[in-house]
């Protein structure tokens, strides 16, 4: 007669599946074990625990036995009761293998001598993919659900999830413990401190967890910082993902954030990073550290007003100097810069004609970029026929290696020389008109942009005016690029050019096109009384 473990499990998980009871289990194994003449050792070894991941107490203690060589095998209603995971699995299949015990179930039995042994490794390999495929659809109906507006996990206190529905399609509904809830933040908000709060509702209002016992100090905690109740919660935790709830909204998100502040040290607020429109970007004139900023959250007792300010200030890190740079909220710190865009403005009027002007300027010079470019390749043209020509000479054996290496040497560079210079040729006259063109819409429409636009606009805006951006006592510096200089200087232009003359060049253009003479004559590159050419 062998002797056998009789082992029965039924999971948690398993309320409402067609899986039998551990008393149904035990009957049929029983049957089964008059039926092939089993001895079954102690009593049957009963555990209500999931398989899907290893440390199951009574199923380790049973697989000790086994290897101890205190029963011959295990008798169960059917392999995954035995096993669901990977690590249990090769545990059954090592003692079938190697320790040469049988593992009896009512519809076969799994030997090392057996040949359906095979069977063993496609049913745990089965169950686990069952287990696999069961996580990503939990996954996957838990994040539509959180997508749908539901929170997909058990309700907090002062909620519950609607009872009757089945799960996963149970919405969340406020409970006895709503109101209770709600009222402990209300206390805070009017300046009690928390913990004082906290014992009150205790001993007082009779708040209560969802298992009847007094709310303990920590999950007191948990509650103030909870997201969920003011409508919003992230799943999963820690992703990164946030969503707006269905459910109704306790407090709302000015009033949770208020009790955060409120907590400080004590409590354990939830980290929000805050995004600025314009960190990164200026430093502390004094101490050369940059320039952060910090959003403030201010409650008015009075009205009940919350009112949110955000302030840039120096983030003083060098120790070795005291830094006296004064905070700047952030509306008046985007006025001043406001303030500057505005001194790059050039006159609309000068704005039109400077883009006719640099077209013309641009078609009538590139006739002679043009005479230029054709000149160079044809040298091109030149340098890659002596080269074919060198390389023929070669093939007849009329100039040796060394003869032919050191010539197509110099033909090479040479032809790189002309390269660079077509490249050079076709590319300046282009990139020039570019750049002016560029610098002229940033000059007249940088503070439009500014005004309007998003942290990436006003960045990029700022960075292509200069460098060394400076905070100074509520006043920014900016090292502007020299032709942002000259349209800061705009309305200085007509004392600083009132000596130059007009190039030659420039009177004929005109006689051709009188159109393209400027409303100020300054608007046009000078030469100054001596006839020197200037900027």
């Amino acid at each position: 007669m062998k002797r056998v473990f009789m082992y029965c499990r039924k999971s948690s998980e398993d309320k409402g599946k067609q899986i039998l009871s551990i008393d149904d289990q035990k009957r049929e194994l029983w049957r089964i074990a008059k039926n092939l003449n089993l001895k079954v050792i102690d009593e049957p070894i009963e555990e209500v625990k999931s398989a899907k991941a290893p440390g199951r107490p009574k199923f380790s203690e049973l697989v000790k036995k086994i290897y101890n060589n205190e029963a011959d095998g295990i008798l169960c209603w059917k392999l995954d009761r035995l096993a669901r995971n990977p690590i249990d699995g090769g545990n059954i299949i090592w003692i079938v293998k190697d320790q040469g015990k049988v593992i009896y179930t009512p519809s076969q039995t799994f030997s090392h001598q057996s040949e359906n042994t095979i069977m063993m490794y496609i049913e745990f390999g089965m169950a686990q993919k069952y287990i696999d495929d069961l996580g990503k659809s939990a996954k996957r109906g838990m994040k539509t659900k959180a997508e749908m507006g539901w929170y997909p996990a058990h309700a907090p206190l002062g909620y519950e999830n609607t009872p009757g529905e089945k799960k996963g399609s149970r919405k969340i509904i406020s409970d006895n413990n709503f109101k209770l809830v709600q009222r402990c933040f209300y206390e805070i908000l009017k300046g009690k401190q928390a913990s004082h709060v906290w014992r009150k509702a205790r001993e007082k209002w009779g708040l209560k967890s969802k298992k009847g016992n007094p709310v303990a100090h920590s999950t007191f905690y948990n509650i103030l910082t909870h997201p969920f109740y003011y409508g919003e919660y992230e799943w999963p935790r820690g992703s990164g993902n946030w969503y707006q709830g269905k459910h109704e909204p306790m407090i709302t998100k000015e009033q949770f954030d208020v009790v955060q502040k409120m907590l400080g040290k004590n409590g354990k607020p939830i980290s929000r990073s805050h995004t600025f429109d314009l960190t990164g970007l200026f430093r502390c004139s004094i101490c050369s550290c940059a320039i952060t900023a910090t959003k403030k959250t201010k409650h008015y007792k009075t009205t009940g007003r919350i009112a949110e300010y955000t302030y840039y200030h120096c983030s003083k890190k060098n120790q070795n100097i005291k830094c006296s740079q004064p905070p700047v909220s952030e509306k008046d710190f985007e006025n001043e810069i406001m303030k500057q865009l505005m001194m790059l403005r050039p006159p609309e009027e000068f704005v039109t004609w400077a883009k006719k002007w640099i077209k013309t300027v641009h078609d009538y010079e590139s006739q002679t970029e043009e005479e230029i470019l054709a000149s160079q390749n044809k040298e091109l043209e030149s340098v890659e026929n002596q080269l074919s020509n060198l390389l023929d000479l070669r093939i007849r054996s009329d100039i040796d290696d060394s003869t032919y290496r050191s010539k197509k040497t110099l033909l090479e560079q040479e032809k790189l020389t002309v390269k660079r210079k077509i490249n050079e040729s076709g590319n300046n006259l282009s990139s020039l008109r570019i750049r002016v063109e560029n610098a002229i819409d940033i000059a007249y429409g940088s503070h439009l942009r500014f005004k309007t636009g998003k942290r990436e606009t006003k960045q990029e805006i700022l960075v292509s005016l200069g460098s060394n951006l400076i905070l100074n006592h509520k006043k920014i510096r900016i090292d502007l690029l020299k032709h942002f200089e000259v349209f800061r200087d705009n309305e200085k232009w007509e004392d600083t050019y009132e000596d130059w003359l007009e190039p030659q060049k420039y009177m004929e253009l005109f006689e051709k096109r009188p159109d393209l003479r400027p409303a100020n004559p300054v608007w046009l590159p000078r030469e100054d009384s001596n006839l020197q050419p200037t900027g």
